[in-house]
């Protein structure tokens, strides 16, 4: 599970393609907006940035030991679902999750449990170019397999945990590793049949509909 150190510091931020090919060049959030960044949600996030079907993602790996950590803060999720009231319908849910953004900043030293309960945390300040170690765009339209788990992710303490090995694979896939049949699979692979599971090798090669954009390695020493 996510865990910031120097030598786990990159999270990822799911955004538009504009605002990911911007990003080597203008940083990530010069307009102040907070940022929402994931160890293996960034597809979600980018899905919700989204306005139509045609847009494609934004996908921006972030070495966050050239943050300031005074700016994290934890993400809505986690407080909501950690608070001892529990929501009665979705609609109850809803209103909470929105009085929760409203007000993250007296939640600060939650930002730590939410990265890593639910693999989200925000950064309330402007990510400077130099922190951008790659960028990669994907087409939603070239891979059903892909899409479909971006899309059908789900951000919770419980979701986190029991779809972690999955959407660890996406997230390297969508950033441009290589994720075998195993990887995607899992304890599920010996239940799957032999048929599918070779198509879904055939569809975790086809990166026809994924490209980087920015690779930068780190700098020596770092």
């Amino acid at each position: 599970m996510a865990k910031l150190s120097k030598a786990n510091a990159r999270l990822y931020c799911g955004t538009t393609e504009r605002i990911a090919k911007l990003a080597p060049v203008v940083g990530v959030n010069p307009t102040s907006e907070p940022v929402y960044l994931s160890d293996v949600y960034p597809g979600l996030f980018a899905f919700f940035a989204s306005t139509n079907g045609s847009d494609r993602f934004g996908i921006i790996e972030v070495e966050t030991s050239f943050l300031d950590s005074s700016n994290f803060l934890p993400c809505e999720w986690i407080l909501e679902q950690s608070s001892r009231r529990k929501a009665k319908n979705a609609r109850e849910q809803h209103r909470r999750l929105e009085s929760y953004r409203k007000a993250l900043d007296k939640y600060h030293d939650k930002w730590r449990e939410s990265l890593q309960k639910v693999g989200v945390c925000i950064y309330d300040g402007y990510i400077p170019k130099k922190t951008i170690r790659r960028i990669t765009v994907y087409d939603p339209s070239s891979n059903p397999t892909i899409t479909n788990a971006i899309v059908n992710a789900r951000i919770s303490v419980a979701d986190y945990k029991s779809t972690f090995q999955r959407n660890q694979a996406l997230t390297r896939w969508l950033t441009g590793g290589s994720v075998t049949v195993e990887d995607w699979l899992g304890d599920d692979l010996l239940e799957t049949p032999k048929d599918e599971r070779e198509e879904l090798a055939d569809r975790l090669q086809n990166k026809f509909g994924l490209d980087i954009f920015y690779h930068e390695a780190p700098a020596k020493g770092q």
